[in-house]
């Protein structure tokens, strides 16, 4: 399951003050669901049973084996870009052959092929920064060692220089009474910064607010919005961080430097007094007189090949609604050995199993296709199964899908989305979406039959996983999902925790969900449905929202400057505003917005109720519009 903004917040470190993740101990495995029991055996003499309907015939057996084949350490996590992922590709694809699908996934849908290839942006290739110091009245340049400098996480590729201006942690954060900026001019300076969060000598709430801006992407966009044209960021010991893993940057060319490294460069800082690596009150600003600092880093984003796997039941012929298409999907990636923003566990290079997110989904899917496949007649209407890629990198395979579907995207009815479905507790399953088609709530019930799962339907169509890039096609979207648990995101979403019977159980309902949709007379009729929780924040985690919700759908697979929107919420601010689906926002209050991580540090300087300007480039002309944020959720 990707990351929603509220989580982007989180990853960023000044996500620490957007979003508290989860708790980080992992739970005790839940009960297992016991599978259906077995018919009793029949003796010779009895009649011929009834023909069982396949819609109805799970296989727990074959749904467990998809689990631990995708969940396993072969596949590493199924990263995209990695082996992994074109194994867990291969191994859907292979399953989907067997059970007599036609291929769906070429462009011309044809049937000659079953993967659909995207390129994704996976990370970054980061050259060696360069730092030089010149002082006036020294004929040499000081440079720190290779092994004592590394590009900073959020560095912009570029070149600049300027006198050294050093302050403090770098906050401005007027709500928390601190101001690191306060006093001095530093346009066209360089920013010397102290890596971490400051401890003010008040302490309470002023001190735990102050912990949300200790990222270091924060302490760029503050620089680069007081002009500073470089920034030095001095870390806490001789440790130094990763080299950056995305490309995006916030500005301005950046460095992470070593303390011993800043020492002798900037003696003319006292590194080891406590006013400076935890000053009680904001510092003021200090130039360094006399010198100029040459700051340098290049970073480019780097692509890898992607897939969507995709097969199709074709509609029976003679059906008066054989031109249209139910598609049903999950996403098979996930985030490889993590040390990525993306992981709960950033520091662990380890398998991230991803078990129940989503090989969960992928074999409910598979088992879906299965029985599909052993229809006696075809359906009224084609079933297309998608296995997405790149999921986790903001639902790049169903973006790619939908933006270049082997069909007019009109004539796809519904879409049925499975997203980690595997730790079922207390029978409750989630299903969201419902809002978007008046028809989904009797249509949910009714096939919940007999199963008899405890139902929470939720509205929106919007959300955390790749339905939303169907709702935003107005699409009509089910979303299966049995909640958020510690394991989520971490190397500990293993298959032994995976409730396979109730992944039956719920594979059930989504078959009867999908026959239903392929057998109605009518076809669904779309409906904007109104902005909800998301739930995959709701319940066990997700940790604290923003204080103001404007309502905006981002494009995480945008590239370009500014943050372009995939859609907005309706009867939400943005949509009130009169923003719409393309629009690029490029200034958001007093803020310019590069990216989206320059999005979410905006949004949390928004104030409910108070009306701000928007600025969009919307047709090759920029638009100015009023909007007034709603209280976060």
């Amino acid at each position: 399951m990707k990351p929603t903004l509220l989580r982007l917040r989180g990853r960023l470190a000044i996500h620490a003050s957007i979003l508290a993740l989860l708790a980080a101990c992992g739970p005790a495995a839940e009960p297992v669901t016991p599978p259906p029991p077995a018919p009793p055996e029949l003796s010779s003499a009895a009649p011929a049973p009834k023909a069982e309907n396949p819609i109805e015939k799970g296989d727990p057996q074959r749904i467990g084996e998809d689990v631990k084949r995708l969940a396993s350490d072969e596949l590493a996590g199924r990263g995209t870009g990695d082996a992994g992922a074109q194994q867990a590709a291969e191994h859907v694809e292979k399953r989907f052959r067997e059970l007599g699908l036609e291929p769906f996934g070429d462009a011309e849908g044809n049937g000659k092929n079953f993967k659909q290839k995207f390129s994704a942006r996976v990370g970054a290739k980061v050259e060696a920064p360069m730092v030089s110091l010149a002082k006036k009245g020294q004929k040499a340049a000081k440079t720190p060692a290779p092994a004592d400098v590394i590009t900073a996480e959020g560095a912009q590729t570029g070149e600049a220089k300027g006198e050294v201006v050093f302050v403090g942690h770098g906050v401005t954060a007027p709500a928390a009474s601190w101001d690191d900026y306060a006093g001095k001019e530093i346009a066209g300076k360089v920013a010397l910064i102290v890596d971490g969060a400051p401890k003010p000598e008040s302490g309470g709430k002023n001190a735990e607010a102050l912990r949300d801006f200790k990222s270091v992407r924060y302490k760029l966009r503050t620089a680069r919005e007081h002009k500073a044209v470089a920034a030095i960021v001095v870390a806490a010991g001789e440790e130094l961080p990763a080299a950056p893993e995305n490309a995006s940057g916030m500005g301005i060319p950046a460095v992470v430097l070593k303390r011993s490294a800043a020492k002798v460069l900037f003696p003319e800082i006292k590194w080891d007094d406590a006013a400076v690596s935890s000053p009680k009150a904001a510092v003021k600003p200090k130039a360094l007189t006399g010198t100029e600092l040459t700051v340098a880093t290049r970073l480019e984003p780097t692509f890898a090949d992607a897939w969507n796997v995709v097969a199709r039941l074709p509609a029976r012929a003679g059906s008066k609604t054989a031109e249209e298409y139910v598609v049903i999907g999950a996403h098979y990636d996930h985030l490889g050995k993590g040390g990525t923003s993306h992981s709960r566990a950033p520091g662990a290079r380890e398998i991230h199993h991803g078990a129940d997110d989503n090989a969960s989904g992928t074999a409910l899917l598979l088992d879906v296709a299965r029985r599909f496949s052993k229809l006696t007649e075809k359906p009224a209407r084609n079933i297309v199964f998608i296995a997405f890629g790149a999921e986790e990198l903001g639902t790049l395979g169903s973006r790619h899908w939908v933006e270049h579907p082997p069909v007019p995207i009109g004539s796809v009815t519904a879409m049925i989305n499975a997203d980690m479905v595997g730790r079922m507790r207390d029978r409750t399953l989630v299903v969201d979406g419902t809002g978007t088609a008046a028809a989904w709530p009797e249509l949910v019930n009714a096939a919940n039959a007999g199963i008899s799962l405890t139902l929470k339907l939720g509205a929106e169509g919007f959300g955390a996983s790749d339905h939303a890039s169907f709702t935003a096609a107005r699409v009509p979207v089910a979303f299966l999902f049995t909640g958020v648990h510690d394991d989520y995101h971490k190397p500990s979403d293993t298959a032994d925790k995976v409730d396979v019977g109730g992944i039956d159980l719920i594979a059930t309902l989504a078959a009867r969900l999908t026959q239903a949709v392929a057998e109605r007379p009518e076809r669904l009729a779309f409906v904007e449905a109104p902005a909800a929780q998301d739930p995959h924040k709701g319940g066990g985690g997700g940790g604290r929202g923003f204080r103001a919700s404007l309502g905006s759908i981002p494009d995480y697979a945008w590239q370009g400057k500014g943050v372009k929107l995939t859609g907005v919420r309706p009867d939400a601010p943005a949509a009130r505003a009169g923003l719409q689906a393309g629009d690029i926002i490029v200034k958001l209050d007093k803020h310019e917005i590069t990216n989206v991580h320059d999005y979410v540090f905006a949004l949390g300087d928004l104030e409910p109720g108070r009306e701000i300007t928007v600025e969009v480039e919307r047709d090759g002309k920029r638009v100015a519009l009023k909007i007034i944020p709603a209280p976060g959720r």
